[in-house]
């Protein structure tokens, strides 16, 4: 155990390489998943309905006795529209339409309420209102339609009027009906009905997948950090010991070589094993934090992305201990670790949708541990909530076969070294005289 205890104080002394691959990577990798995380908790569940308010200019030409006019205007549409102010010239008019500052802009004319009176009492044409809409939105035409109907109103409360006390309609009647418009709806609340919105009893649920997915996206999102990180600190603690001094005292040592060699690929695969119970508590943590449930994850399908995150940090370990069997320098170590790394982010599915990608990407992707492990969490944390011990066996499976391969290729390495050693050590050995 003393060689445990000695790879143990060695891998810790690379703090700088823990600190930049563990934490600084996988806090990088995983925040990149949260707007993510965040869009799927926004989705609406609420049981009021809320309307999306327009914003209407009401510009006033006509005024003097037609102010009136304008002003009923204005409070009926400020129900459920946004009232915006855009100026009263042209020139703000024409900056205003072509800067969509305002979703629809109405512009009551000269004489507008002297025109509609008269065509109560005459043949004459019935004048309109200038009104220009948005290019941006619908919501411009669902104003202008709130405009139609409070035009309606007034004529129809202006005729009535008329009627009943046997007068003409004039531009004072006119405006005492759009004052008697707005009278008759404040405080009814038959006229503006609140729409209610029946619980939905999947809600929950939806609650649940968007959860539940939000930990299968987490767990993606650790294959490329994962990897990087047991990698380049496998490598390096073990080439720690594969200098020409110390290699020349362990096979001096009555210990076996194979012994030394597996207590220091435990320590290293022990290390792995605790940064995957880092990977899984972040994973549960971000989606908690934003606020998603995680009662949709499956207890089963928990424990197997457990084991199958488990296997792929001991796998990523076993690819660090075959190169570190090469004796490279760390400078080569960190390069190899990222071009591997990021091989394994773009051709396993954790960047883009399987479906998006070519067919020689998928090629590259399944020559490598980090597409079965995607392939594993899938099967063990899908959308449906289901969990396939069938389909999540094989990519495990495939896993544990690359870190097995990876081992014995280091096998093979340590012991072409182990049969042409270079110790640089003296041929003989020289007798001091006295």
């Amino acid at each position: 155990m003393s060689t445990f205890r000695t790879c143990w104080r060695v891998l810790f002394a690379q703090r700088t390489m823990i600190l930049v691959y563990i934490v600084y990577l996988s806090l990088m990798m995983f925040g990149l998943s949260w707007s993510i995380i965040q869009n799927l908790s926004n989705t609406d569940n609420s049981t009021t309905y809320e309307t999306l308010r327009p914003e209407v200019a009401v510009v006033d030409r006509n005024g003097g006795v037609g102010s009136g006019f304008s002003d009923s205007l204005r409070k009926f549409l400020s129900k459920d529209c946004d009232l915006v102010d855009v100026g009263t010239t042209s020139q703000d008019l024409q900056t205003a339409a072509a800067s969509n500052y305002a979703d629809l802009i109405v512009i009551i004319p000269e004489h507008y309420v002297d025109g509609l009176a008269a065509a109560f009492t005459s043949d004459s044409a019935v004048p309109e209102l200038q009104m220009v809409t948005s290019f941006t939105g619908a919501y411009g035409s669902l104003a202008k339609l709130q405009v139609e109907d409070f035009l309606n109103l007034t004529r129809m409360t202006a005729l009535a009027d008329a009627a009943s006390s046997g007068s003409s309609v004039s531009v004072a009647s006119l405006n005492a009906a759009a004052g008697s418009v707005i009278a008759d709806l404040t405080g009814n609340a038959d006229a503006y009905p609140q729409i209610a919105i029946a619980e939905d009893p999947a809600g929950t649920d939806d609650r649940e997948a968007n959860g539940r997915y939000a930990f299968q996206t987490m767990m993606d999102m650790g294959a490329y950090p994962m990897v990087a990180a047991m990698f380049t600190i496998t490598a390096m603690t073990m080439g720690s010991f594969s200098g020409a001094r110390v290699r020349r005292r362990m096979y001096a040592s009555p210990q076996r070589t194979g012994s030394m060699l597996f207590q220091q690929f435990a320590c290293c695969g022990l290390f792995g094993v605790l940064v995957s119970l880092f990977y899984l508590a972040l994973a549960l943590a971000l989606p908690v934090a934003a606020g998603l449930p995680i009662t949709g994850v499956d207890p089963r399908g928990f424990l197997l992305c457990a084991l199958t995150m488990v296997a792929y940090s001991l796998t990523a370990a076993a690819s660090g201990f075959m190169v570190s069997m090469i004796a490279v320098n760390s400078a080569a170590i960190n390069a190899i670790a990222n071009v591997y790394g990021l091989v394994i982010m773009f051709t396993s599915g954790m960047a883009f949708p399987v479906d998006l990608m070519p067919k020689v990407m998928i090629v590259i992707g399944k020559c490598t541990p980090g597409w079965w492990f995607c392939r594993s969490i899938s099967a063990a944390m899908n959308s449906e909530g289901t969990v396939s011990v069938s389909n999540w066996f094989p990519g495990i499976a495939l896993v544990l076969l690359f870190g097995v391969a990876f081992i014995a290729l280091g096998l093979a390495l340590s012991q072409m070294r182990r049969l042409r050693p270079n110790l640089a050590a003296p041929a003989s050995t020289q007798l001091a005289e006295v």
